[in-house]
């Protein structure tokens, strides 16, 4: 079976967030070779620019409080603002460069296990059509024939999941994956059972 995936499975595992632990049984089925995993370029790329701009905005966050906490400790009751502050502060600046490790370790897994779907003139040709027709945003329309054009290529049953549900419900986008084999799977946590149930019953 072949799991396509985007950017939103990446983030979940950067930030470990709350279905972090589904994303990571995924990991671990493509890393033993029970499923392909695949993911467009272009949701590497669009989760990469993302940590950035959250990075820099924590960064901007950072320097403000620091000043804030400068002006407000010169007051006699708040002379050891600072020094009780020091682990907040020490977590802010952790949580910038640990997301950017796990983000690059589940990127180099993919890339070593599974696939990165290349973006080519053609995806980019033909997902400016699927903006238009589905009423999609460009970097959903990327993603859908990212996954459509890799999933014409191959045969057998495939899945999408994806947490961006408002972004991909409309039938007419079901139709277009289903024609490829491809079941579209809204939550990460129900995707896991029915790749589970998928495997035990080919297997």
């Amino acid at each position: 079976m072949i799991v396509y995936v985007e950017t939103n499975f990446l983030l979940e595992l950067t930030y470990l967030q709350e279905r972090y632990a589904s994303c990571e049984e995924v990991l671990e089925l493509a890393a033993t070779n029970r499923i392909v995993l695949a993911v467009p370029a272009f949701s590497v790329a669009e989760a990469r620019a993302t940590w950035q701009r959250r990075a820099s905005e924590r960064r901007d966050f950072l320097e403000s409080l620091r000043k804030h906490m400068r002006e407000v400790s010169r007051s006699a009751p708040f002379r050891d603002l600072t020094d009780r502050s020091r682990d907040f502060v020490a977590a802010l600046v952790a949580s910038g460069e640990e997301p950017r490790e796990r983000l690059e370790e589940a990127i180099h897994e993919i890339e070593s296990t599974g696939v990165i779907i290349p973006l080519n003139s053609a995806i980019l040709a033909i997902s400016r059509v699927h903006e238009i027709l589905y009423s999609l945003s460009p970097q959903d329309a990327l993603v859908l024939e990212s996954v459509c054009w890799h999933g014409r290529t191959q045969s057998g049953p495939k899945c999408f999941i994806t947490q961006d549900a408002k972004g991909f419900a409309n039938p007419t986008v079901y139709d277009e994956l289903a024609a490829i084999e491809c079941k579209v799977l809204v939550n990460f946590t129900d995707a896991v059972a029915y790749i589970r149930n998928a495997i035990e019953s080919t297997g």
